[in-house]
C-alpha cells in the first residue's frame, strides 16, 4: 500500500509560517495599543494632580506667574494626550487589520487542511478498493484451484 503524500505540503506549511508571523504582528499591535492606554491613563493622572495643585492655589492665591506656567504645563500634557489617542486609534485600527488578515490567513489554512483530509480519504478508499481487488483475484483463484481448473 502505497503512503499519500500531499503535494500541496509546501504551500500548507508556508500558510502555517505567514499565520504565525500575523499572529506575532497582531499582539504587538495589541501590545503597543496596550502601552498607549498606560500612557494616556498616567497624563490623565498628571492632569489632574496639576489641576488639582491649581486649585489649590487658587485658594491661597500664590504667585500668578507660577499659576500660568501650570496652565502652560496642562495644556501640553492636553497636546501630548491628543497625540496617544490619535496613536491608540491608529494601532487599534493596525490590529483590526492584522487580526482580519489573520482571519482570513486562518480560513485559507482550514480550506487546505480540508483538502488534504479530503485527499487522503480518497487516497485510503482508493488503495482500500486496490487490496479488495487483489483479494478478490486471490479468492476467485483459490475457487478455480479446489475445482480442478486452471487459468
Amino acid at each position: 500500500m502505497s503512503s499519500f503524500k500531499f503535494r500541496l505540503q509546501p504551500v500548507l506549511d508556508l500558510r502555517e509560517q505567514e499565520k504565525e508571523a500575523l499572529q506575532q504582528r497582531y499582539h504587538q499591535a495589541k501590545e503597543g495599543c496596550r502601552k498607549r492606554r498606560e500612557d494616556l491613563q498616567r497624563l490623565k493622572e498628571t492632569k489632574k494632580a496639576c489641576l488639582y495643585e491649581l486649585e489649590v492655589e487658587e485658594k491661597k492665591r500664590i504667585n500668578p506667574r507660577e499659576r500660568e506656567m501650570q496652565w502652560v504645563y496642562v495644556g501640553l500634557i492636553n497636546s501630548e494626550m491628543d497625540e496617544v489617542k490619535e496613536d491608540i486609534n491608529r494601532l487599534e485600527k493596525i490590529a483590526r487589520d492584522r487580526f482580519r488578515e489573520l482571519v482570513e490567513k486562518l480560513r485559507e489554512e482550514k480550506t487546505l487542511e480540508k483538502l488534504k483530509e479530503n485527499l487522503a480519504q480518497a487516497h485510503k478508499l482508493e488503495q482500500e478498493r486496490v487490496n479488495q481487488k487483489k483479494i478478490d483475484e486471490m479468492g476467485q483463484q483459490v475457487f478455480h484451484l479446489k475445482r480442478g481448473e486452471s487459468f
